[in-house]
Parts: structure tokens; C-alpha cells; sequence
């Protein structure tokens, strides 16, 4: 059996490179395409930094298949409760606008009560049971409409909208507030963050991003709400992070490879961004990026996407839907990662 042995080195550039050498087990293999034995597959348009080094798609061991959608989503956001995930709104397999919830509750997906309105690229978080639905696109262009579905509840509610309208933006939950951070309105990168505050119903702002962007991997790390990647509209390799406490800025990390669209979350203190493309739409970015105490890794992701839903559920990042090729091609795959 052909089995790929994955090993890291580096480039010319300084950049780290993972390449697989192919070794057989139980017996040996044949050669030739009578024999079924297959080198590794490459994965079309996706590279490992920046200067076109090409990653393989055989998984690491953190990562696996977890059930697939009922429905390929693209560009949709998710939230856990805890007990269930929920994968809200995005573009359908005919690049339409979806109002679509979705919810697995750690065995099966199920509908959940639709939203009020067709949204892609929307935030989504959780305080408690109650799951936070707010900004993205819509026909009319970016919203500010803010919706919840309290725990039980068969409808979501209106709340006080955002002040500014934005889509591809971050919305993380921080000790019981909602902080919608980055996005864009038509061409204007929003660079004002809100935070929300439920018992009061209202929004305010908070000091600007150290830079604008849009497409950005939302995350919370502690009491951190923090931003990886994005577009400016150049791509982004920065982790900015806000001090929820103090309302300031800091930055985190710089990605070893710049992307936006990718999920990102925090497993066992270990910080992911995985995929992703850049902001011309050329490539997937094929790859997870793990930061462990200042050093950063590089693996191949085990199905390479961008513009996911994703959240950390149970102990791993989840990254459900989204495209396998730059631009627009919905799937309903979901993979897990767990560090």
C-alpha cells in the first residue's frame, strides 16, 4: 500500500514547505496504472505561501470528515451554543442569497427556522443558548439588521440594528456582549467596531482597526476578539486582536501566508487559520496555519476551502460548506480540526 510520509523543510525564500515522499507498506507496490497504486494527488490552483510551492492533499492526523451539509453553502457563518452548531444564511448551489439555518446537534443536521432575510457573508455568535445573526450582503448591498434566536425559540427576532451596514465581517461573543468587527459597505472597508450590549438593546462604537479589512477570520482567544487575515483590498497576513477590558488594539501575529475567507479559531491554546484564498480569487489557499508558542506550522489542509462556516464545537475547529475553487463553487463538506 502507498502510503505518503509528510516532511517540512525550507525554501530559498525562508518560507516553509511540506512535501510528501511516498513509502510502501504491507508488502510493497506495484508500479504502473494496472497495479492501482497512486502517488499523492495535487490540488488545482492551491499553493503554500507565496511564491507557488504546491501543497499535497493527504490529511494530517488532527483533521477529519465530520457530516456533510444538507445543502452546499458558501459564504454562510456559523455559531455553537455549546450543544448545537448552527450554520446560518450564505449562497446556495445557484449563487443566491440563502436564509437557510442549519443545525446539528452533535449526530444530525436539521433545519432550523429560517432567517428573516436572504443574507450571505453575514457574522454569527452566540451568548448562552440565544444565537446572534447580523450584517452580510443582501440584493440591496450591505445590511445592518441584527437578528437572535433565543434558546427555544421556533422564529428569530429583530434587534437594534448596527450602526454601520457591513458584510464579511467578524461577529465574536466576549462575556456576554457581541463585537462586530471589519467588513465592508460597496468598496469602503469598515474600520469602526461595535459592540453590542443585550440587556440595553444598543450598540456603540469602539476605537478603529490598526487596518480596515474585510473577508477576516473572527475569533475569540480569552477576552481577546481577535481578526486573522482579510482584505484591504490586498490580501492580509495580520492578526489583530481587541482588548475587550481596556478597548485597545494589539497585534497578535503576522500568517505566514497572507489570506482571507479562511476560518480561524483557537484548540487547546493553539491558534488555526485554515484556507482561505487571496483577495484576486486565484488560488485556494491549501493549507492550515498553527501557531504554538511563537512558532508557526504549516500542514495540508485535508479538503482545501474558502468563505466557510466556521466555529469551534467540542473541542475543534469545524468548517463546514464553502468553495473547493477560487471564487464561487459551493460543497457541504465539513471537516474538523482539532490541535
Amino acid at each position: 500500500m502507498l502510503q505518503p510520509i509528510w516532511r517540512t523543510g525550507v525554501n530559498r525564500f525562508g518560507l516553509l514547505i511540506v512535501v510528501a515522499a511516498a513509502t510502501c507498506l504491507g508488502g510493497g507496490c506495484a508500479s504502473g496504472h494496472g497495479s492501482g497504486a497512486s502517488g499523492p494527488t495535487r490540488v488545482p490552483n492551491a499553493t503554500i505561501g507565496d511564491h507557488g510551492t504546491t501543497a499535497l492533499t493527504s490529511p494530517p492526523t488532527a483533521q477529519r470528515y465530520e457530516p456533510a451539509l444538507p445543502n452546499a453553502i458558501q459564504e454562510a457563518a456559523a455559531a455553537t451554543d455549546g450543544d448545537r452548531l448552527y450554520v446560518v444564511g450564505g449562497y446556495d448551489v445557484d449563487r443566491n442569497s440563502s436564509s437557510a439555518v442549519f443545525v446539528f446537534d452533535g449526530s444530525v443536521w436539521r433545519r432550523g427556522p429560517s432567517l428573516p432575510i436572504a443574507v450571505n457573508h453575514p457574522g454569527a455568535a452566540a451568548i448562552g443558548g440565544a444565537v446572534y445573526v447580523a450584517g452580510g450582503f443582501t440584493a440591496d448591498g450591505a445590511t445592518n439588521r441584527v437578528f437572535v434566536l433565543a434558546a427555544g425559540a421556533t422564529s428569530w427576532r429583530e434587534l437594534a440594528s448596527m450602526k454601520r451596514p457591513r458584510g464579511a465581517l467578524a461577529l465574536v461573543s466576549i462575556s456576554g456582549r457581541l463585537y462586530a468587527i471589519g467588513g465592508r459597505d460597496a468598496s469602503t472597508q469598515v474600520a469602526t467596531p461595535e459592540v453590542y450590549d443585550p440587556g440595553a438593546d444598543s450598540w456603540s462604537d469602539l476605537p478603529v482597526m490598526p487596518a480596515a479589512r474585510n473577508h477576516v477570520g473572527g475569533y475569540v482567544t480569552g477576552v481577546l476578539g481577535c481578526v486573522a487575515g482579510g482584505r484591504t483590498p490586498d490580501s492580509s497576513g495580520a492578526i489583530d486582536c481587541l482588548d475587550t477590558p481596556t478597548a485597545t488594539w494589539q497585534h497578535f501575529a503576522t500568517l505566514p501566508t497572507a489570506t482571507s475567507g479562511a476560518a480561524a479559531g483557537v484548540v487547546n491554546g493553539v491558534t488555526i487559520v485554515a484556507g482561505g484564498e487571496p483577495a484576486g480569487e486565484t488560488r485556494v489557499v491549501a493549507v492550515v496555519q498553527e501557531l504554538r508558542t511563537a512558532t508557526w506550522t504549516m500542514l495540508p489542509m485535508l479538503v482545501p476551502r474558502h468563505g466557510t462556516a466556521f466555529a469551534v464545537y467540542h473541542g475543534r475547529l469545524w468548517a463546514c460548506g464553502g468553495a473547493t475553487a477560487p471564487g464561487f463553487h459551493a460543497v457541504t463538506t465539513c471537516t474538523s480540526i482539532a490541535s
